[in-house]
């Protein structure tokens, strides 16, 4: 009984993730989403799961590394000169991202679960593509709902951009790179066919985002198919191509229209993102060791504060070196601990969520941390067991 009931209430949340802005929970924390209740409704089912069975989690060097992020990022909210106020609830949210990790490697490797995660994903999936079109429709008519928000991330323009039920249209099209790599794993519970309506009704939708993460769902699309030698070298090429590209938007103070790409014009002076990286790094200098504060933005764009908008300077500069040492390790270990061969369905994905991550602060999503736990779940060990 209360293994389905933890079951149940974490697919719930799964299914919720895509709608946290159209249905917030402020009472948990600042940023908190009604998903994350139900989350923590699944925690205590999953953990009078263990006490029943009289076990505990075995802890391997990924926990050791995450410990250490966590740690050492409530080390910077003590010694924080000023402290943010929302610090204490950021701390919160950490340790939820922390413990959705640890649960989700735990249920993803139960008997049914993957198909049942992946179904559930590919039916949140197509319905927030839906909500995503119905959104821009309605603005192209003049009707503007909460299913759309702006062109420009730093700096917004006119333009409306599909966003769903998330707050920004950013962490749409990154959900996009997440579920795409999720519905089409072998165990994911769905056909062919329906794989194929999934991931193409995906890429329209990250297509109406008009965001960077277009480029992350092009590169897990081509090494999701590396399946020959000829396919991994473009797979390669791709995503070093990309990467240039990616570190390019940043240095280059580019824009064009979305419904007008071949329109590209160069701005005067540098770029809001490159303001926001290089004054991320001066922070960084200053406090190698604690950064700027749990809660608190390292960038600055004259007297706005900004994140650095590239997840590991943003984890450095806020947190201190340590704690992206601890977390860089724990990635570094899930990539060692990998089943072989190596699924290239959600590794794609975790690549392309790292290109993703050269754009934007990806490290507080809550997708991103779903998408490491399945890769711990995927470990070589529990291969090999099965």
């Amino acid at each position: 009984m209360t293994d389905r009931l933890a079951r149940g209430l974490y697919l719930a949340t799964l299914a919720l993730i895509p709608w946290g802005a159209l249905v917030p929970f402020p009472w948990l924390h600042e940023n908190a989403r009604s998903s994350d209740a139900l989350f923590a409704l699944a925690c205590l089912a999953w953990a009078a799961g263990l006490a029943l069975e009289r076990r505990l989690p075995r802890l391997r060097p990924v926990h050791a590394g995450l410990a250490l992020y966590l740690g050492w990022a409530a080390l910077s909210l003590a010694v924080a000169a000023p402290r943010q106020p929302s610090g204490p609830a950021k701390l919160l949210g950490l340790g939820m991202l922390l413990a959705l990790f640890v649960v989700t490697s735990e249920m993803a490797g139960r008997p049914g679960m993957p198909a049942a995660i992946g179904r559930t994903i590919a039916a949140t999936s197509v319905l927030t593509a839906l909500a995503a079109l119905v959104g821009v429709l309605l603005s192209a008519f003049g009707t503007i709902t909460p299913l759309v928000g702006t062109c420009g991330d730093l700096l917004p323009g006119p333009l409306s951009r599909a966003q769903g039920g998330f707050p920004h249209p950013n962490l749409l099209a990154s959900f996009c790179v997440f579920a795409s790599g999720v519905v089409a794993r072998e165990d994911a519970g769905l056909s062919r066919g329906w794989r194929r309506v999934v991931i193409a009704a995906l890429a329209i939708t990250v297509l109406l985002t008009t965001s960077r993460a277009i480029l992350a769902f092009g590169l897990a699309a081509a090494i999701r198919h590396a399946t020959t030698p000829a396919r991994r070298r473009f797979a390669w090429g791709l995503g070093v191509s990309l990467v240039v590209a990616m570190v390019g938007l940043t240095l280059v103070n580019v824009t064009f229209q979305p419904l007008r790409p071949w329109d590209v014009r160069l701005r005067e002076g540098p770029s809001v993102r490159l303001q926001s990286a290089t004054t991320s790094l001066e922070t960084l200098a200053a406090h190698p060791l604690v950064g700027s504060g749990l809660g608190s933005s390292p960038g600055r764009r004259g007297s706005l504060v900004f994140d650095a908008h590239l997840t590991p300077l943003n984890v450095a500069a806020t947190l201190g070196l340590p704690a992206l040492a601890g977390l860089a390790f724990a990635v570094f270990c899930l990539w060692r601990a990998r089943a072989r061969p190596t699924d290239l369905a959600l590794w794609g994905m975790l690549a392309a969520l790292a290109l993703d991550g050269l754009g934007q602060d990806v490290e507080d999503f809550r997708h991103v941390w779903v998408a490491l736990g399945l890769a711990h779940a995927g470990r070589r060990d529990t291969e090999e067991a099965a």
